[in-house]
């Protein structure tokens, strides 16, 4: 009996051994297999793709390194709990796919996969992404859904190639500034988080962003909000507050006390018979450090002034907003390829430096004026008549550019302005 087993085993191993040589595409999905068999290793010079979807791995070989002309290795649910180092030198992979396994902490050594372009690490216990990771600069697509990460990194906005970034079903609580002046960000995913705001400025690339069931979102940006109505053919009489274009967001009425009380907030107040915004609280992005209503008429600091000028001084970054189509064209003219390379961080203090590499939290949409905002803006919070009626926050630079705004036939024709007061 033991005589028929081994021979058995000779002939599946013979037949390995033949498909690994015929193929350079192995499907292995749903074989239970416990380890990756080592015939690869040896036989597996032409193997360019390896699908090893739902076995029963529960780690990954050193050797695999040795596989150096495989471009596309796909582990989806196994029971993967580490990455060896050595798979940071298979330096032809394009494409990783380690998602549904048992990872707590996102392997280093993808850092060093320099021709990465397609990485997904869904359904794990991530809960941080590493700094190393910013070395990835063919990386195309990243995909982190369903996992336990808390914040998106600012050096994201950096990946010069990054198109499509899902990071749904985490604990997100706010969008890097810096992923605003992406130039290459084509869908933005994070749907089911916590976040309490999206970014306030524009989108230099214009992405679609999906973003349902985030329930502490109460608000979206002028900027965005018609950023995203521009991509939607639906007409807004068809949509109710929120509607599909933010389903389970906008409804959220008072501050979770759990929830961390980093940033200002404020309370909407409405004296108009609507009832869902009677009292709302809002919190602001942690950056803006004062604000001010449309009624107060004070001076702006002298470290925003400074951020500001020196900002403007170097770079130009403007943003129009055209009432039909409502759209946003964000602009960017540089005076080099890298964004802010030329900048010494011994001119600046620390923080005033990292402001200034995110870049500002918005541009003042008074079309005259477009200076740059990081730490003080004037807050505008009004409901779009036109754009579903969700409830959008406007930052001006100054109590002039706020007052001259709302003269504006473009606002007084399509918002209905709230109160705000500080909570």
């Amino acid at each position: 009996m033991d005589t028929t087993k081994n021979v058995c085993n000779s002939k599946d191993s013979e037949d390995m051994v033949k498909e690994i040589q015929d193929k350079d595409i192995l499907h292995w999905n749903y074989r239970g297999l416990k380890e990756i068999p080592e015939a690869i290793r040896h036989h597996g010079t032409n193997v360019k793709e390896i699908y090893l979807k739902n076995n029963e791995l529960t780690s990954l070989p050193s050797w695999l390194k040795d596989c150096s002309e495989v471009t596309n290795l796909y582990f989806y649910g196994n029971n993967i709990e580490r990455v060896p180092d050595a798979l940071g030198q298979m330096s032809h992979l394009t494409v990783l796919d380690i998602s549904a396994n048992r990872l707590s902490e996102f392997p280093t050594c993808l850092a060093y996969l320099k021709n990465l372009q397609s990485l997904s690490v869904d359904q794990n216990s991530i809960t941080r992404l590493p700094t190393s990771l910013e070395k990835l600069k063919k990386l195309e697509r990243l995909s982190i859904s369903g996992n336990q990460i808390v914040v998106l990194p600012e050096w994201l906005g950096t990946l010069p190639r990054l198109t499509e970034l899902l990071a749904d079903n985490n604990l997100i609580e706010e969008i890097p500034n810096r992923l605003t002046l992406s130039t290459s960000l084509e869908l933005l995913s994070v749907r089911s988080n916590k976040l309490n705001f999206l970014p306030m400025n524009g989108f230099l690339s214009n992405p679609i962003i999906r973003f349902d069931s985030n329930l502490f979102l109460n608000y979206l940006s002028l900027p965005v909000l018609l950023q995203l109505f521009s991509k939607t053919s639906q007409p807004s009489s068809q949509v109710e507050a929120g509607g599909s274009l933010a389903y389970g967001c906008f409804s959220s009425r008072n501050n979770d006390k759990r929830r961390h009380d980093a940033g200002i907030k404020l309370l909407l107040i409405s004296d108009r018979n609507r009832v869902e915004y009677k009292e709302v609280a809002v919190q602001l992005p942690r950056q803006l450090l004062a604000v001010h209503t449309h009624y107060e008429n004070v001076t702006i600091s002298l470290w925003e002034s400074s951020l500001r000028k020196f900002y403007a001084s170097r770079y130009r970054h403007t943003l129009d907003i055209n009432i039909d189509p409502p759209d946003v064209i964000t602009e960017r003219d540089l005076r080099n390829d890298h964004y802010l390379q030329d900048v010494n961080p011994q001119e600046l203090s620390r923080l005033s430096y990292n402001l200034i590499l995110n870049g500002p939290i918005s541009i003042c949409v008074n079309q005259f004026c477009n200076q740059p905002i990081f730490t003080e803006a004037w807050i505008i919070f009004a409901i779009g008549k036109n754009t579903f009626l969700i409830p959008n926050i406007t930052i001006l630079c100054s109590h002039r550019c706020a007052i001259n705004f709302l003269k504006t036939p473009y606002f007084m024709d399509n918002f209905e302005l709230y109160r705000l007061h500080h909570n």
